[in-house]
């Protein structure tokens, strides 16, 4: 593709004028990458400095990357996978690395994910080469991509050296070819777990959300700690809870304080362990999640971003999410099998997404609101996450009061920053430095909190659409908005 030079012109003098234009610059990237020109673009998106860590100038700067050094794209498409699993986008892109590299396994799940999100993403000469690679007597490649091990697939590696493998992980992999992919795909779960461990995180490392830790309790640990109190009601420990609230506010690590209170197994289970391209492999996946969380009782089973997963059906229909869904729902009434001893605890940051039928009696029919931490928790959150680091002596009070609606993410990127700084000034003049209080209070200054935007919608949600109560949590928190 040509690039057109009067746009090329324009944008290269607004940016002259106005160097921090990350628009007009981003626009001049792709345009250049468009171009099959991905070293300018590259030079051109690098050129102000940092580049935005929004998700779409994310994505161009992974696509650039991707022609330009293709670990570091795969790091870069990883973190906003982290960011935000149902990004069907970077599981694209990830996917087509892969398939460069020749990794077959890598290439085939990831492409999976994103096609399941959005099919738009069907690209049927790479389906043919997925054909290809598995057709009978070509051995399909096994190596690890180099983002999961930080070497190139060529490279050796003592803990990956076949005489290293456990024998029982060496004979499955040798009877790979006489089995059908749903008995891979089981398998390939089952020896995932092959190692889990009970928690080691509690309550006590939770800081603040002393409500919450209540509610938890009373509803979660006590059933779990005195089943004999809850058979006389005929009544089991097990069940589902549904946790809800912005990003980064400590959702995922209160679950596994949870499991470490009930003294439980925990899974977590994100969507990419689920969600498949083809026919019955997404509800296959689902299943024997369930079935390992069965076998392992007393376990915490815990599902995030279960929106994705346990999508209302009206919408479902468009993405071809409604058997998964339908799935979900058969496991959590334990049609086939007791869940007796599992809780199922999910998190979602979009509750008016989720299926209704989620939350009828006996599936999610608990739902718990985790807010931004208050000022309590944000002075804990700080005090736990600067312990072991070199700081002056801190006024954790002020800090809290200075961050307003940050999230425990939020906080945790500020005394990275932070850092960071210290780091540099250490670096510089050759003498330990510190983490000081002025330079955190500063670096909270400059950051808007990521719980806004979260924050804004939901009240909307609170104010017009609390059918049944369902959102009562919220209405009280606006109603005393806690600082």
């Amino acid at each position: 593709m040509e690039v057109d030079d009067k746009t090329i012109r324009i944008l290269k003098e607004l940016l002259a004028a106005q160097p921090q234009h990350s628009e007009a610059r981003a626009h001049l990237a792709e345009l250049y990458l468009q171009a099959e020109q991905p070293l300018r673009a590259l030079q051109v998106l690098e050129g102000g400095g940092s580049v935005p860590d929004d998700e779409e100038t994310s994505l161009l700067y992974a696509r650039i990357l991707a022609a330009t050094d293709s670990n570091r794209a795969v790091e870069l498409y990883l973190a906003i996978v982290q960011r935000n699993k149902a990004c069907a986008a970077a599981h694209s892109g990830l996917a087509q690395i892969y398939k460069q590299r020749g990794l077959l396994e890598d290439a085939k799940r990831h492409y999976g994910i994103a096609t399941v999100i959005d099919a738009s993403y069907e690209d049927p000469a790479f389906e043919a080469w997925l054909v290809g690679k598995e057709t009978p007597g070509e051995k399909a490649p096994t190596s690890p991509s180099t983002s999961e091990t930080g070497r190139s697939p060529a490279e050796p590696d003592e803990d990956n050296d076949e005489t290293n493998i456990p024998t029982v992980f060496r004979s499955d992999e040798e009877d790979l070819g006489e089995r059908d992919q749903g008995d891979a795909i089981l398998r390939e779960l089952d020896l995932a777990w092959a190692d889990t461990r009970l928690p080691k995180i509690t309550f006590r490392d939770v800081g603040g959300m002393e409500e919450v830790k209540e509610r938890i309790h009373m509803n979660i640990i006590y059933p779990f700690k005195n089943p004999q109190v809850f058979e006389r009601y005929k009544r089991t420990p097990g069940g589902g809870i549904l946790l809800y609230g912005p990003p980064g506010c400590g959702k995922t690590y209160t679950a596994r304080a949870t499991a470490g209170e009930c003294e439980a197994h925990f899974i977590a289970v994100g969507i990419t362990d689920v969600l498949s391209k083809w026919i019955g492999e997404s509800e296959q996946r689902l299943h024997q999640l369930f079935a390992q969380a069965r076998r392992m009782a007393p376990t915490v089973l815990f599902i995030d971003e279960v929106d994705a997963l346990g999508l209302d059906r009206v919408d479902a229909t468009r993405t071809s999410l409604a058997t998964v869904t339908n799935q979900l729902l058969e496991e959590l009434d334990g049609v086939r099998d007791s869940n007796e001893g599992v809780l199922v605890l999910a998190a979602t940051n979009a509750p008016w997404n989720v299926d209704v039928a989620l939350r009828r009696p006996g599936r999610f029919d608990r739902v718990i609101f985790i807010p931004p931490p208050d000022e309590k928790a944000r002075a804990a959150i700080f005090e736990v996450h600067l312990r072991d680091l070199p700081t002056e002596s801190m006024d954790f009070g002020r800090l809290a009061r200075a961050t307003r609606n940050f999230s425990g993410a939020d906080i945790r990127a500020a005394i990275r920053n932070a850092s960071d700084d210290a780091i540099y000034q250490e670096l510089k003049s050759g003498k330990a430095g510190q983490i000081r209080e002025g330079a955190l209070l500063k670096t909270v200054k400059s950051m808007r909190p990521t719980t806004l935007e979260w924050l804004e919608t939901a009240r909307s949600y609170a104010s017009y659409a609390n059918i049944g109560g369902q959102y009562d949590d919220l209405v009280e928190y606006f109603r005393g908005r806690p600082k």
